[in-house]
């Protein structure tokens, strides 16, 4: 199981990098888009963490459409609650920590169902 620190290292995220402005729209598209409603973002940190999350989220699903519909699905670990629903409430670590659970799951690669063959990724390797 990887943790944060080690997600942050493996992905190329150093904590405490300033953002590009092409990569703030870029982050927030994408979360905006999913969750539909406004959010706030109290200081620069929590940008940082859904810049972070959306790193972990793009080594996890192959296209941000599948981002999107995984911000949209009830999760089990917040009582139902989808983790845009968090983002919304302004409970930015807490869905930073949702993206790192969903990272440590073992998924199902989505061309299986074409091939016919189950493949797996595991910790952002694809194991036929």
């Amino acid at each position: 199981m990887m943790t944060r620190a080690d997600l942050e290292q493996w992905l190329g995220d150093p904590p405490g990098e300033s953002l590009a402005i092409g990569e703030l729209s870029d982050v927030l598209h994408v979360v905006l888009d999913a969750s539909r409603r406004s959010i706030s973002l109290a200081n620069p940190g929590e940008l940082r963490e859904l810049r972070f999350a959306l790193i972990v989220l793009r080594d996890i699903f192959p296209h941000d459409a599948a981002i999107r519909t995984w911000l949209r699905s009830p999760s089990s670990e917040w009582r139902g609650l989808a983790p845009a629903d968090l983002v919304s409430d302004g409970r930015i670590r807490e869905f930073a920590d949702l993206a790192v659970s969903e990272w440590n799951r073992p998924h199902v690669d989505d061309d299986s169902a074409v091939s016919g063959i189950e493949r797996f990724v595991i910790h952002g390797t694809l194991l036929a």
